[in-house]
C-alpha cells in the first residue's frame, strides 16, 4: 500500500485522479512539489513503528490467567459455564441468561479480564449468565453444520438454562452467535423471556466485509469459495482460523499497521497497553470451524444472503423471525466494520418487538472497549432485569 501510494504521487494533481471523496479536501491542499523521497522516508518510519509495535506485543509479559467459572454441562467440545457462581455474583440462582458467542473467535472475549468482563458484570447485577463455549471441534463434530450445532449444542444448553434460573431464560447472542440463536429460536419456538444481540449480522447484501473478499475470490481466477473450503477441509480436517483472519484483515488492510504503530507509542506498563495486548492475544486465538458450518456461514449467509432473503433453511424449515415474539434488543455498533449497522440492524426490523441501540463503538469495542460498561453492559443489564422470569 505504501509503495503504491509513492508510485501514484506523480499523478496526484491530475484533475481526474481518483481521490476517495473523504480525501478530496485534503488533496486540494497538497503542495505542488510533492517529494517522493520524503514520502518514502515517511512510509519507512511507519513500517518501523509497525514492526516495533508488533515485537512489543509479542514480547509483552501479559498473559491471561483468569480462571473459568464452574462447568455445569458438557457435550462434545462444547461446555456451559455458570457465571452465577463467580466471585461478585449477587444471586447464584438469579434469572438465567444463555450467552451464545461466535463460532469463529473464542468465547472468552465476553470474560476477558476480571475488571473487563461483560459476564461478571451481568452476574453482579443479579443475573445468572450461562456461557455456551463452543470449544474447538473434536472428531465427532467435524461434520457439523449450523443446524447440527443448534440441534445438538444450542438447544440442550437452552434446556439446561431453563432449569437453572427463576422462570424462562433469556438469550444473549454475540456476532454470528446472535444470528444462529435468532434462527434457532424462531424455528423451535423455545420459550424465553427476552432476546438480545450484539453486532449480529442479518442482511449481507452489499456487505463490504467478508462477503466482498469471498466475491473477489469467486470472480477471480482462483478456485470457487466452495472448492477452496473443500480443499482446506481435506487438508486440515477443519477450516483453519487463519482463513477467517485473512478475510477479516481484507476488510481494512492497513488496520494492523495503524494499531501497532499506536501501540508502539504507548507506555508498556500502562493499563491501556495491557488491555491492547489482552485483545490482540484474543484476536490471534482464532478457532477452526467444521467445514459444513463454515460453508453455511461463508457461502449461504455471506454470499447468498439467505437470512435476509427468506432462504435460510434451518432445523427442517425456513427461518421467519416474525415468530420470535419475545421482547428483543439489538445492539449495533456505529463503528462496527465486521457487522456494520446496515448489516446488523435489519435483524431488528425482522423481529416483531425489538428496540435498537446504536453505541459509538466497533465490533469488539461493544464488548471490551473503554465505554462498553456505560454504553452496552448497563443497558443490557437493565433490559434483562426488566424482562426476566
Amino acid at each position: 500500500a505504501y509503495q503504491g501510494a509513492i508510485a501514484a504521487m506523480a499523478g496526484a494533481h491530475d484533475p481526474d485522479f481518483p481521490w476517495h471523496p473523504d480525501l478530496s479536501d485534503a488533496a486540494a491542499e497538497l503542495p505542488p512539489d510533492l517529494d517522493p523521497l520524503a514520502a518514502s522516508a515517511a512510509a519507512l518510519a511507519r513500517l518501523r513503528g509497525f514492526l516495533s509495535g508488533l515485537e512489543k506485543w509479542q514480547t509483552h509479559p501479559y498473559r491471561r490467567t483468569l480462571v473459568d467459572p464452574p462447568e455445569i454441562w458438557r457435550q462434545g467440545a462444547s461446555r456451559l459455564l455458570d457465571y452465577g457462581q463467580t466471585a461478585g455474583a449477587s444471586d447464584p440462582q438469579g434469572p438465567a441468561v444463555l450467552v451464545v458467542p461466535s463460532l469463529i473467535n473464542r468465547a472468552y472475549i465476553l470474560d476477558l479480564e476480571a475488571e473487563n468482563s461483560l459476564l461478571r458484570y451481568l452476574a453482579a447485577r443479579g443475573l445468572r449468565p450461562l456461557l455456551l463455549d463452543w470449544g474447538v471441534p473434536n472428531d465427532s463434530e467435524t461434520s457439523f453444520d449450523l443446524a447440527d450445532y443448534a440441534r445438538h449444542r444450542l438447544l440442550p444448553a437452552l434446556e439446561i438454562a431453563a432449569k437453572s434460573g427463576a422462570g424462562a431464560p433469556a438469550v444473549l447472542g454475540y456476532c454470528m452467535g446472535g444470528t444462529l440463536a435468532a434462527g434457532t429460536l424462531a424455528r423451535t419456538g423455545f420459550g424465553i423471556s427476552a432476546f438480545a444481540t450484539i453486532g449480529s449480522p442479518w442482511d449481507f447484501a452489499g456487505y463490504s466485509g467478508i462477503a466482498a473478499s469471498l466475491r473477489g475470490m469467486a470472480l477471480g481466477g482462483q478456485a470457487t469459495p466452495e472448492r477452496t473450503l473443500d480443499i482446506l477441509a481435506q487438508s486440515f480436517g477443519l477450516i483453519p482460523g487463519d482463513l477467517f483472519q485473512s478475510l477479516f484483515a481484507a476488510i481494512n488492510p492497513l488496520q494492523a499497521a495503524v494499531k501497532f504503530r499506536n501501540f508502539d507509542r504507548m507506555d508498556m506498563d500502562s493499563d491501556k497497553a495491557r488491555c491492547f495486548v489482552a485483545l490482540e492475544d484474543w484476536l490471534a486465538d482464532c478457532a477452526p470451524m467444521a467445514a459444513p458450518a463454515a460453508k453455511n456461514l461463508l457461502i449461504d449467509w455471506n454470499l447468498h444472503n439467505t437470512p435476509a432473503t427468506g432462504g435460510w433453511e434451518h432445523l427442517g424449515g425456513t427461518v421467519d423471525l416474525a415468530s420470535l415474539r419475545a421482547p428483543s434488543l439489538a445492539i449495533c455498533g456505529a463503528r462496527d466494520t465486521i457487522a456494520p449497522p446496515d448489516v446488523s440492524r435489519p435483524l431488528s426490523d425482522a423481529l416483531p418487538d425489538c428496540r435498537v441501540l446504536l453505541p459509538d463503538a466497533g465490533h469488539v469495542g461493544m464488548i471490551a472497549g473503554s465505554r462498553a460498561r456505560e454504553d452496552v453492559w448497563a443497558p443490557l443489564a437493565e433490559f434483562f432485569g426488566a424482562h426476566s422470569g
